[in-house]
C-alpha cells in the first residue's frame, strides 16, 4: 500500500479522497502489540468473523485489535448489561452488512463496526430500554443497517473521513422522531444542584463516555485497551480527557455535574486521536483539537441539537480543512533560520 500523505506536511500537494480504513490501518498496526500473545496474527483476507466483530468493536477509538475490542466489551458490560446486549449485535451485524454493501477493502480492519457499533451504544444511554422491549430490539437493528447504508453513501460523496458522520444522522433522526413514535422514550434527568469538582472521576468517566459507558472501571478498562494497541493514541485519550475535563470545568456556563460525569471532556478524548491520525500525527494539533471539540460542546447544545460525537467530527474536519488551506494557500518556501545572534541586532 503506498504511504499516507499528510495535509499538515509540505511534501504534499493536491488532496484526495480517502476510506477512513487507510489511514487507520496505516497507524494502528505500525506496531507489535500484546493481541499476538493471544490471538493469532493473520492475513488480512482471511480474518475470521468472530475477530472483525471484536475489532470493529475497537473501531469506536479508532484502532484495529481483537484485544482491545474485548476490553471495550468488557467495559460496556459493566456500566450497561443492556448496551453490552446491543453492541454485540451490532459488532455482528456490521461485517456482514459491509460485505453485502460492497467495497470491501476496509473489513478486516473492523472499521465497518464503527457507526453501527455507536449508534447500538447511543440506544440505551439516550432511550428507555430492556431485554424484553421488542420495540428497541426492532429499532436497533433498522438503526444499525441506516447508519451501514449511511457509511457506504459518506464514502463516495464526502471528500473527508465520514468518522461517526452516519451516527450523528441516524441519532439526530430518532431524537427528532421520538415525539412522533411511542417506542422511543427518551431518558429525562432533572438537573443537579451544586456539588463539587472531583477531578480523578471526571477524567475516568470522560474516557468511559467515548463509549457511551458512565463508570470509573470503564474508563480505565477503555484506557487500558488503547494503550494495549498503541501506547501513543492511548495517551492522547488520556491527555484529551484531561484536557476536556479542565477545559469545561473552567467554562462559565457549564454544568458541574455534567463536568464530573465525563459528559464533555469524552469529545476531547475521541478528538485528540482522530486528529493525531488523519492530520499527520502531531501532537499539538491533537491537543490543539481536543480543546476546539470541548468548546464546541456548549456552543452545539445553544443550538438544541444533542451534541453526541458531533464537536470531534467537526473538529476533526475543521482541522483537515485547515491542513489543506494550510497545503494550498500558505505553502511558502522555507526560509533560512535565523541566528540568536542575528535576531539580537534586530532593534
Amino acid at each position: 500500500m503506498p504511504p499516507t500523505r499528510n495535509l499538515w506536511s509540505r511534501r504534499g500537494r493536491r488532496p484526495r479522497r480517502r476510506d477512513t480504513a487507510e489511514m487507520t490501518r496505516v497507524r494502528s498496526a505500525s506496531m507489535n502489540s500484546p493481541v499476538d500473545i493471544f490471538f493469532r496474527p493473520v492475513e488480512p483476507g482471511q480474518v475470521p468473523y468472530w475477530r472483525l466483530v471484536l475489532r470493529g468493536c475497537s473501531q469506536t477509538c479508532f484502532q484495529s485489535n481483537e484485544l482491545t475490542g474485548l476490553i471495550f466489551f468488557v467495559a460496556v458490560l459493566i456500566a450497561s448489561p443492556i448496551a453490552f446486549a446491543y453492541l454485540l449485535v451490532a459488532a455482528i451485524m456490521a461485517p456482514g452488512g459491509r460485505m453485502l454493501l460492497g467495497k470491501r477493502d476496509a473489513i478486516p480492519t473492523g472499521l465497518p463496526g464503527l457507526n453501527p457499533c455507536l449508534i447500538a451504544l447511543a440506544l440505551p444511554a439516550a432511550f428507555h430500554t430492556g431485554f424484553s422491549d421488542i420495540g428497541m430490539w426492532g429499532v436497533l437493528v433498522v438503526s444499525v443497517a441506516a447508519t451501514m447504508v449511511l457509511t457506504r453513501v459518506s464514502i463516495v460523496l464526502l471528500p473527508v473521513p465520514t468518522l461517526a458522520f452516519p451516527f450523528l444522522l441516524v441519532f439526530w433522526a430518532l431524537v427528532a422522531l421520538a415525539p412522533r413514535l411511542d417506542v422511543l422514550q427518551p431518558i429525562t434527568s432533572s438537573p443537579a444542584g451544586p456539588e463539587a469538582f472531583h477531578p480523578f472521576a471526571a477524567v475516568c468517566l470522560s474516557l468511559g463516555q467515548a463509549i457511551f459507558a458512565g463508570t470509573v472501571w470503564s474508563g480505565l478498562l477503555f484506557l487500558g485497551g488503547v494503550l494495549l494497541s498503541n501506547w501513543r493514541h492511548g495517551l492522547l485519550a488520556l491527555f484529551g480527557a484531561a484536557i476536556g475535563t479542565v477545559v469545561s470545568y473552567y467554562h462559565r456556563d457549564v454544568d458541574i455535574a455534567g463536568v464530573n460525569l465525563g459528559q464533555y471532556g469524552f469529545n476531547g478524548v475521541l478528538t485528540a486521536v482522530a486528529v493525531f491520525i488523519f492530520c499527520g500525527g502531531k501532537l499539538r494539533l491533537a491537543i490543539l483539537g481536543s480543546v476546539l471539540a470541548t468548546m464546541m460542546v456548549p456552543a452545539l447544545a445553544s443550538l438544541g441539537l444533542p451534541t453526541a460525537s458531533a464537536p470531534y467530527v467537526f473538529t476533526t474536519w475543521l482541522m483537515l480543512g485547515l491542513g489543506w488551506i494550510a497545503d494550498k494557500w500558505f505553502d511558502l518556501p522555507t526560509a533560512p533560520a535565523l541566528s540568536s545572534e542575528s535576531l539580537s541586532a534586530h532593534p
